[in-house]
């Protein structure tokens, strides 16, 4: 089979050579199916697919390209060039920077020409809106007096017709979104924080982290409990999902920890959980839980940014328990949830609100995507048609009859 998906990539790339891209895409597609994880076929086919207008489809085999190899500065290239096409710019702008990250200019000039043109294009743009808006200053200005016509046209010709069809675009995007279950996933998950006693999920003191020095893995065994404690807090409690947005939480250390701490909790839990060493059901999935949150803490950027998270949340959880307090300090009885657990619960909801705003962008870019691939779809099938019917009205000798009509017109004409 390795063969035959080369033999088809030589005959797709020299259909590309020859600007048959129609060809080339199929020829490409051929091979895929043979290897669906060869990044060269999917990078070339998604050049194929812009070279034919396909714009959605090269962003799709250009974003599979990434996903194969994060680290190929061909890949974001070619998902830079798709995004380009479909004046998505800042998206774009990052995609030939991040290219240009892993391979400099001086060997990577399709990104550094790419990038230059994007920043023309974001320019440009910027002039048209300064126009635009100058434009709009005048019209307003003027409408007191009666707007003429000649002003009503020149705003007429600068606004620019993108800028309505980027609106309509964003009105049918919001329109067309199913409504799913994840909304109410997080009603849910936030009547069920409301509701537990967060205890056990709470953040440990200060007093019982560890100190630093050499690892302790023994003694922070025996501090979790075993690993079907471990197990059950992870991924059998409603939810979990949503509570263990907060990495600090799923390693049950507190977000002050020191990195060295983090290592050791990570070992720790590790040796508990590990689906080679553990045989509980569920291990994998608290694994995996354990291994993303790491991932999350070693990355300084998502560890700074996680704490001010959580110290956010932490605030807002103060303020509005202090607030419950001063109410129900009025009118007799004390509450019994903690100053803590109402900052944990402050946490937690601010974690899953992010979240569903992340999904929420997602789910939106991916209607748009489908909406243009639909858009591309339609605009091929409509050109197959109308190449179709001028075939099929040659064939049936319809031209020849109408020019012969004509020609007898012409000459009965002339006799009069």
């Amino acid at each position: 089979w390795e063969i035959q998906r080369d033999a088809l990539k030589v005959e797709a790339d020299d259909f590309y050579k020859a600007k048959d891209f129609k060809k080339a895409i199929a020829k490409y597609t051929e091979a895929i199916t043979l290897d669906p994880e060869h990044i060269l076929l999917y990078s070339n086919r998604s050049a194929a697919y812009l070279n034919n207008n396909e714009k959605s489809k090269a962003l799709k085999d250009a974003q599979q390209c990434v996903e194969l190899d994060g680290d190929w500065f061909k890949g974001h290239s070619r998902l830079a060039a798709a995004l380009f096409a479909l004046g998505r710019l800042d998206a774009a702008k990052s995609s030939y920077q991040e290219s240009l990250r892993l391979c400099g200019p001086e060997v990577n000039k399709i990104a550094s020409k790419g990038l230059e043109d994007v920043k023309l294009l974001e320019k440009k743009r910027i002039e048209e809106e300064k126009i635009e808006r100058e434009a709009g200053l005048l019209s307003a200005k003027s409408s007191s007096n009666g707007p003429s016509s000649s002003q009503n046209k020149t705003a007429k010709e600068i606004s620019p017709a993108s800028n309505k069809e980027k609106e309509e675009t964003t009105k049918a995007v919001a329109s067309t979104e199913p409504a799913d279950e994840e909304d109410d996933l997080l009603a849910d998950f936030f009547s069920n924080v409301d509701g537990d006693n967060l205890k056990d999920q709470s953040e440990p003191s200060e007093e019982k982290i560890l100190e630093n020095g050499p690892s302790k893995i023994k003694k922070e065994n025996v501090d979790l409990g075993t690993a079907a404690d471990q197990i059950k807090r992870l991924v059998l409690v409603s939810n979990y999902e949503w509570k263990n947005l907060n990495p600090f939480s799923v390693l049950a250390i507190s977000h002050n920890a020191a990195e060295e701490e983090v290592g050791r909790r990570y070992k720790a839990l590790s040796l508990l959980v590990h689906p080679d060493k553990c045989r509980e059901p569920h291990a994998r999935d608290a694994f995996e839980q354990i291994r993303k949150a790491n991932a999350q803490l070693n990355d300084s950027v998502k560890r700074k940014h996680i704490i001010d998270l959580i110290n956010t949340g932490r605030k807002n959880g103060k303020k509005d328990w202090e607030a419950k307090q001063k109410r129900l300090h009025a009118n007799g009885p004390q509450p019994e949830e903690t100053l803590e657990e109402a900052q944990e619960k402050a946490v937690m909801k601010l974690f899953a609100e992010i979240e569903m705003k992340r999904r929420d962008v997602e789910k939106r870019k991916r209607n748009q995507e489908k909406r243009e691939r639909d858009l591309e779809d339609a605009e091929v099938e409509k050109l197959k048609a109308d190449r179709d019917f001028e075939q099929n009205w040659k064939k049936g000798e319809r031209l020849e009859k109408r020019i012969g009509n004509w020609r007898n017109f012409n000459h009965k004409k002339k006799r009069k």
